[in-house]
């Protein structure tokens, strides 16, 4: 059977999505659009007007053109969004990337994306100019400075963001020819249902659609149900979430076009957190769950006045029901702790909260949002399943992406022929139409609300000397959801422990990291057709973890 939103449909998108960010800041003008937490900058909606035309501008002096890709490597900053805009104003796309990245992860993207031209924060500058270097394509840097770190004198080409807001903006528009269903908008990088990160193309209808979406929805379905009388264009939103990822993105798209202030903090810091939500008197918070452990149980939060919150929305990764009565407990003056689904192949969200007094149906993902369509299908044999059936989640709807970057095949294997994607995880939906997630057939691991594919560590390992064969899993950890730890079987005995976590160290993120550790074997575990049997490892690490238990009593 085929579930549908119980919400009411809205419009599909007509316009490209960045003439509707434009209409938005011309309709907000002089009201404040962004507020940097750590400097209390401010910057208004006829601010960032004036500076997107003019990122336009100098992109189009430097031959960026309708198709091109560029890739920003920032930390959440409020030059973030002008940069985007210009590119999509211009008819171009933003790959987003993690500053986290290492020159190896930075190169990989630049390369797989195509990126003709990165922005960067000063303080990443090193390691981008260095992974760009390796880049042909790569024409210009742009840098944006930190207000925390000094700025060296750049090499020759490298422009500061000073010099593009120095370009004349065309206050008439920059009119691209654009196909709103087809172009690529947003580029960011995602592994999928498994396998090596591939960029996610989406485009300005998918990102019209999700940032009516969301913005519609928490309004409508939350806030104005906990008090008819809220306003977006009252409140504040604490932006932490990091930009380059779909969650954090969109919330600050949805923002812009619905008259929201965001307060943007460039990284997470309780402390910084709880005192911008007191000063400015926020009433609903978009998080993930590491930040719902925090609110729940550290004494730092005893020291703010925190009573204007009345929401909470969380997403990323699973919040279980304990979790969020806890907080809801600790901040009596919060009525609804709830939880969102979706992944970066929806363009973020395909369901959301509802706020019900009468059943707040802790632990369900929500309800599916407007436009959105599901179907719960068995695994094996495809068919549709009822209400409190488990199987695989379908789902189909305008925030759908077109497909993987240069993978046919791999967008095949995730979109089927009627345009349902196949999540890879495993739910079902009860009576009142909420959704439950209970397991995924994807391999992925989620630390902290990230990806991290098996895959790319498994590929990484094996290019060490020592390393003959390995697998990775994830193993549940409280304070991340789970952490990478890696079974390897080695070429030479010598190799130890340390070795092998430091060899990955130097290469990856920190969260990729084997945080969960090494466990050297004799063989890994495989089926006849080759594929590794990682149900067996999750047994084994499940045993390590019960003897270590024993040995400390």
């Amino acid at each position: 059977m085929i579930f549908r939103s119980e919400c009411k449909d809205l419009p599909t998108p007509s316009t490209p999505f960045s003439e509707t960010l434009l209409d938005a800041l011309w309709k907000y003008g002089k009201k404040i659009a962004l507020i940097d937490a750590e400097t209390g900058q401010k910057v208004s909606n006829h601010d960032l007007y004036i500076q997107s035309l003019s990122v336009a501008s100098f992109l189009e002096q430097k031959h960026f053109r309708h198709g091109d890709v560029a890739c920003a490597v920032m930390h959440n900053c409020l030059e973030y969004f002008p940069l985007f805009l210009g590119v999509a104003l211009q008819g171009g796309a933003l790959s987003t990337a993690s500053y986290s990245f290492t020159e190896y992860e930075l190169e990989y993207q630049f390369k797989d994306s195509g990126s003709k031209m990165v922005f960067c924060n000063s303080v990443n500058f090193e390691k981008v100019f260095k992974a760009a270097h390796k880049c042909p394509k790569i024409t210009c840097i742009v840098v944006v400075p930190d207000h925390k770190s000094e700025m060296n004198p750049l090499p020759f080409g490298v422009v500061q963001f000073a010099d593009v807001l120095d370009c004349q903006p065309k206050l008439n528009g920059h009119k691209v020819d654009v196909d709103i269903k087809r172009d690529i908008l947003i580029l960011p990088y995602s592994s999928g249902t498994t396998g090596s990160p591939k960029g996610v193309m989406l485009t300005h209808t998918n990102m019209a659609c999700e940032a009516d979406i969301l913005g519609t929805h928490l309004l409508d379905e939350v806030m104005k149900k906990i008090d008819p009388s809220y306003t977006y264009e009252s409140d504040h939103d604490i932006l932490f979430l990091p930009i380059y990822h779909i969650y954090g993105f969109c919330v600050l798209m949805a923002n812009i076009v619905y008259g929201l202030t965001t307060v943007v903090m460039s990284h997470f810091n309780l402390e910084l957190y709880c005192k911008t939500i007191e000063s400015y008197k926020a009433r609903l918070l978009k998080l993930v769950p590491p930040v719902l452990v925090l609110l729940s149980k550290d004494p730092l939060i005893d020291r703010y006045d925190l009573s204007s919150v009345q929401a909470m929305l969380s997403g990323a990764a699973p919040a279980g029901r304990e979790l969020c009565e806890d907080v809801m407990k600790r901040l009596p003056n919060v009525l609804v702790v709830g939880q969102a689904y979706g992944m970066t192949e929806l363009t973020a969200a395909s369901h959301a909260l509802y706020y019900d007094a009468r059943d707040l149906k802790f632990g369900s993902s929500g309800k599916l949002v407007s436009n959105m369509e599901m179907r719960i299908i068995d695994p094996q044999t495809g068919k549709d399943l009822e209400r409190n059936q488990r199987g695989e989640v379908c789902l189909r709807g305008g925030t759908v992406m077109v497909g993987y970057l240069n993978r046919p095949q791999a967008t095949a294997q995730t979109i089927d022929d009627e345009g349902w994607l196949h999540t890879g995880d495993v739910g079902y939906v009860d009576d009142d139409g909420y959704t439950f997630i209970v397991d995924r057939l994807k391999e992925l691991i989620k630390v902290k609300g990230y990806q991290v594919p098996p895959a790319e560590l498994e590929d990484l390992l094996l290019t060490h000397p020592s390393i003959k064969d390995c697998a990775v899993i994830g193993v549940p950890d409280e304070a991340s959801g789970e952490i990478p730890m890696a079974f390897v079987v080695r070429k030479d005995e010598a190799v130890n422990e340390k070795e092998v976590m430091d060899f990955v160290k130097e290469r990856v993120s920190h969260y990729k990291q084997l945080k969960g550790g090494v466990q050297f074997i004799r063989e890994i575990p495989k089926s006849p057709s080759g594929k590794i049997l990682r149900r067996f490892l999750r047994d084994e690490a499940e045993l390590i973890k019960k003897t270590v238990a024993k040995s400390k009593l």
